[in-house]
């Protein structure tokens, strides 16, 4: 498996993994379809026993881990809010919610910001650069893990899934080390050790996505298209076959830590079939035209997501160097948690369905669909665009991921009320649309709402349209790319 791993940091002048480049000789005839042999090595069943390992521990760490995350905010604003919160459709409208969780929220928030100051967690890296490199700090990460809990317990809208890839990540470095002291023949290989470590950080972040995605395979389709992401632009022009992918012998390892991590978590918590079932919906040959134009409304909503990131951070920025010349560090994150407490608390009041990463809001929002007016969907997606944005630039610590994904649920329902077509065709197509606007992970993003919605391979053909309609609007245009170039500048 070393062998792998050493392409995790392939590179065009390396010439590992880039096109036709790769082999001074052409392939002999008919063995240029053969991948190298990965499950020859002594060491394979040590490896895929640790990567088993893995994902049973990071399936069982993320029933507690949840429950904090999405229950215990959960709790108190049932205990503080209205009767039948999330029952009475009425209390999910505008000012539906509870004044009272302006002050929960900033209080919550305002301990988050000193526990942060206790923990010596200001900056650090996000699990997609973890991702990417492979690189990790295990002390860092608990603390990203503890700031995680205690952010979403506080009331955050930020995403779940950061803490889990922290804690995936920091859990594979780990049982790396442990495998490099028990078995010295492994540890006096330097390069070795470090390749094996790599391999292990990815399987423990796919384990952590494992365990809370709807299928295992989806979180092995996004660990291997994020750490491959953005290779092209180091290829020279014109070359044919660019970039670089994540080889077999990495993603064997990665296959049974997230379904390992999967099958103990549904063990611990199985999830119920969804009633509805996506592959039911008779298909509408005409779904394809119609997600040109719902790829065109993702790429928009991406772009707005974008410009309110812009928005705020430059005023966070602002308000952020004022307070630490003023009166330091410690006292910057303390007031800036404070105000994304209050900012959190006003959001959810106003728009009670704000709340959380939006993963527990995804079903609430379909279930409760005929009763909420239209003004209502657009002022919930607007206020956890300006609450999540919020709570990032003022230190809450949370993932990108589901918020994102719930803006694409909003977004599908809103469409197809606007432009008069079923809605179990837009929200699928735009939980996929929206996300992929910012992110190139195209297979990722239509596996998610097929594997959410059990879409059928026909009522896929719109999904994936628009996921590449959405991207191709965004990123392959270069918009995206000037834009970061002209903020960096």
């Amino acid at each position: 498996s070393h062998g792998a791993a050493r392409e995790l940091d392939a590179s065009p002048e390396a010439g590992l993994v880039h096109g036709g480049s790769v082999a001074s000789s052409p392939p002999e005839a008919g063995n240029d379809l053969l991948e190298v042999p990965w499950a020859n090595s002594r060491t394979f069943w040590l490896d895929l026993a640790a990567a088993t390992a893995i994902g049973c521990w990071m399936g069982a760490a993320s029933y507690p881990y949840s429950f904090l995350t999405d229950k215990v905010h959960e709790r108190w604003l049932e205990e503080t809010g209205p009767p039948d919160l999330w029952e009475d459709v009425s209390n999910l409208g505008f000012r539906g919610g509870s004044t009272k969780w302006i002050l929960i929220a900033w209080v919550c928030c305002t301990a988050v910001g000193v526990l942060k100051v206790c923990l010596g967690l200001d900056k650090f890296p996000s699990f997609i650069t973890e991702m990417k490199h492979q690189h990790i700090d295990p002390s860092e990460s608990m603390k990203v893990l503890v700031g995680c809990i205690a952010s979403l317990c506080a009331g955050g809208t930020l995403g779940l899934e950061a803490g889990l890839g922290a804690l995936g990540g920091a859990s594979g470095h780990l049982v790396a080390q442990v495998v490099a002291r028990r078995r010295a023949e492994l540890g006096d290989d330097a390069e070795a050790t470090d390749l094996r470590r790599k391999t292990y950080i990815l399987a423990g972040i796919a384990a952590g996505f494992g365990a809370i995605f709807p299928a295992p395979f989806i979180s092995v389709l996004l660990v291997a298209e994020v750490a491959a992401a953005g290779m092209d632009q180091h290829a020279p022009p014109g070359e044919f076959m660019t970039g670089r992918r994540l080889p077999k012998k990495v993603l064997i390892f990665l296959v049974p830590a997230s379904t390992a991590a999967f099958v103990v978590r549904y063990a611990m918590d199985p999830k119920p079939l969804t009633a509805n079932l996506g592959a039911l919906l008779p298909y509408d040959n005409l779904s394809a035209i119609y997600a040109i134009l719902l790829g065109a409304v993702g790429a928009v909503v991406g772009l707005v997501f974008l410009v309110l990131q812009a928005v705020t951070k430059k005023m966070i920025d602002a308000l952020s160097s004022r307070i630490e010349r003023t009166c330091g560090k410690a006292c910057r994150q303390i007031l800036l948690a404070s105000l994304a407490g209050a900012v959190t608390g006003a959001g959810i009041y106003l728009f009670p369905l704000a709340y959380s990463s939006g993963r527990s809001a995804m079903g609430l929002t379909i279930k409760h669909r005929n009763g909420l007016s239209t003004g209502v969907l657009l002022g919930t997606a607007l206020t956890k665009t300006i609450t999540f944005w919020i709570g990032m630039h003022c230190g809450l610590v949370g993932g990108l991921f589901f918020p994102f994904m719930y803006l694409g649920l909003v977004a599908g329902e809103v469409s197809a009320r606007t432009f008069g077509l079923d809605y179990r065709i837009c929200i699928p197509v735009m939980v996929g649309a929206v996300p992929a606007s910012l992110f190139t992970m195209p297979v990722t993003s239509l596996a998610l709402p097929v594997g959410m919605f059990v879409s059928g391979p026909l009522n896929a053909i719109p999904i994936f349209v628009a996921v590449v309609v959405s991207n191709t609007i965004v990123v392959g245009s270069g918009f995206l790319g000037k834009l970061m170039a002209r903020r960096r500048g």
